[in-house]
């Protein structure tokens, strides 16, 4: 009988406490994993043009597609910049390391 009283008592700490303990877990996943997405923004598809900076922004002004001729978006880890990843790089090597394409 003690036992159904206490549980009772405390039900909403044991649910404050379950509450906590899932919400920072899916916090921690989050931080783990952030990272920005950048958006080839150009119709410039001349000799290294993938690897201009300038071309990217963080929102997308096109449909992404499976096929096409220009990058559509490159995810950069938390601690790298765009600028890092597209160093040095020509056009095929940008499109093999971005997601989908743009017509």
């Amino acid at each position: 009988m003690k036992t159904l009283k206490f549980l009772k008592i405390n039900f909403m700490l044991i649910v404050a406490l379950l509450t906590t303990g899932i919400t920072m877990s899916f916090k921690m996943v989050k931080e783990k994993n952030a990272s920005t997405t950048y958006f080839y923004n150009s119709n410039d598809t001349s000799s290294n043009a993938f690897a201009q900076v300038s071309h990217y922004g963080t929102t997308n002004l096109e449909d992404c597609i499976t096929e096409g001729d220009r990058p559509c978006k490159i995810i950069v880890p938390e601690g790298q910049t765009l600028s890092n990843m597209l160093s040095g790089k020509n056009n095929s090597q940008v499109l093999a390391i971005a997601s989908q394409r743009k017509p």
